[in-house]
């Protein structure tokens, strides 16, 4: 059985992980897999998070299976968080492995709704968007998501994509903090476009992962919770991964928004038949967690504070860049960013010289972690970057 495999593709960005892991140079950096990073460099436990977990390792009385729909703590609490209050009646939950798990159970659920449903994606995007189409066979048109400039999220090119759309078609489109670019169509827009495809009975599928990191929490989630509102259908998945900082837990939540009550119970109810035979029963702990900060309301606000500390990090470190980069081209999309990542204008033939000559890992994209720099490094990454790309 097993000669028939075909060698497999390397993920370009455990490629780079790997290869950071194997510079014996004491000083490289990692600017490679999207996580955030304190100035050490490591991706920190939150104060909360480590709170919580010792309250549930001092408290917890059994390790029995979950309700398939999750963690009912977890539940109320992410629905509270994001609907500043009660979930509507017409708005399904169900827990998912990590946001991955959440695209995948959404794009399950569209294709067992139509076999004949198309994905609609921008790009450039999460490469996962199109990996979970591909494995699910389900046909993916793509857009360009920038401008001809590259330096902007481009509107007429994702409405001009509708163009080829057809009902019951999904229309994949990021949270706040978009993956890889780091730039997001504005709110305003944004709106028009998920009410237009909606119009054409096309189903949003929001991918917010990174809410909180960019922008106020508040704005971010007001800004999820509008777009929900407006819409007939959609899918919201939320990742517990990186406001939580929970990444190796695997945590997130899917909501399904439906036109009544009888047909979000339907939709919950097909969710947990679809997870029950990918994993059986959704994990306990990083649910737990989250649940258990959001039920607290001094745990609550001290996520909050330090989730606000790490988005100041971030409003430093591009200020620092901007300060040191003599408006270099290759740099000046980063001070236009948000959120942890930017895509700068250079390929494999520039990372690579960064690796070799700088230790300074990245993907061959040009998609740059900045959260992997510190104010200092962030001087070292400019210097670096002058002297290999010409202007």
């Amino acid at each position: 059985m097993f000669e028939s495999f075909s060698p497999p593709s390397v993920d370009a960005l455990y490629r780079t992980a790997a290869a950071y892991a194997a510079d014996p140079r004491p000083d490289k950096l990692d600017l490679g897999v999207g996580v955030y990073r304190d100035e050490n460099g490591l991706s920190p436990v939150m104060r909360s998070v480590r709170i919580a977990e010792e309250r549930l390792c001092a408290e917890n009385e059994t390790k029995a299976y979950l309700p398939l729909a999750g963690e009912p703590g977890f539940l109320a609490g992410m629905s509270a968080l994001l609907f500043d209050g009660e979930r509507p009646d017409n708005v399904a939950a169900v827990q998912s492995v990590g946001g991955t798990g959440g695209i995948r159970l959404a794009l399950e659920l569209a294709q067992h709704a139509n076999p004949d449903v198309r994905v609609h994606l921008g790009v450039p995007s999460w490469p996962n968007h199109q990996g979970i189409s591909d494995r699910l066979k389900i046909p993916v048109s793509v857009y360009d998501y920038l401008n001809d400039q590259k330096d902007a999220a481009s509107f007429d090119n994702a409405r001009n994509s509708l163009r080829n759309a057809r009902q019951g078609d999904v229309l994949i489109v990021h949270g706040p903090c978009h993956n890889p670019t780091g730039l997001d169509l504005p709110s305003d827009e944004v709106v028009s476009l998920l009410r237009e495809a909606a119009s054409m009975g096309v189903i949003p599928l929001i991918d917010a992962a990174y809410y909180g990191l960019g922008n106020p929490l508040d704005e971010d989630l007001t800004a999820i919770r509008d777009i929900i509102e407006q819409l007939p259908e959609c899918f919201v998945s939320m990742s517990g991964s990186k406001a939580f900082g929970l990444y190796r837990d695997r945590i997130g939540i899917l909501f399904i928004k439906c036109r009544d009550g009888a047909s979000a119970e339907l939709a919950r109810g097909n969710a947990e038949v679809l997870a029950r035979v990918n994993y059986s029963a959704p994990a306990a702990h990083g649910a737990q967690v989250i649940g258990t900060i959001l039920s607290d309301q001094a745990l609550k606000e001290d996520w909050q504070t330090e989730l606000a500390l790490m988005r100041g990090r971030m409003t430093v470190l591009r200020e620092t860049i901007k300060a040191t980069a003599d408006d270099h081209p290759a740099l000046q999309i980063i001070w236009r960013t948000k959120g942890i990542f930017s895509l700068l204008p250079f390929g494999p033939e520039v990372t690579e010289a960064l690796a070799e000559q700088h230790a300074i890992h990245m993907p061959p994209t040009g998609r740059v972690n900045l959260a992997g720099l510190s104010p200092d490094t962030a001087v070292r990454f400019v210097d670096a970057v002058k002297e290999l790309v010409a202007r």
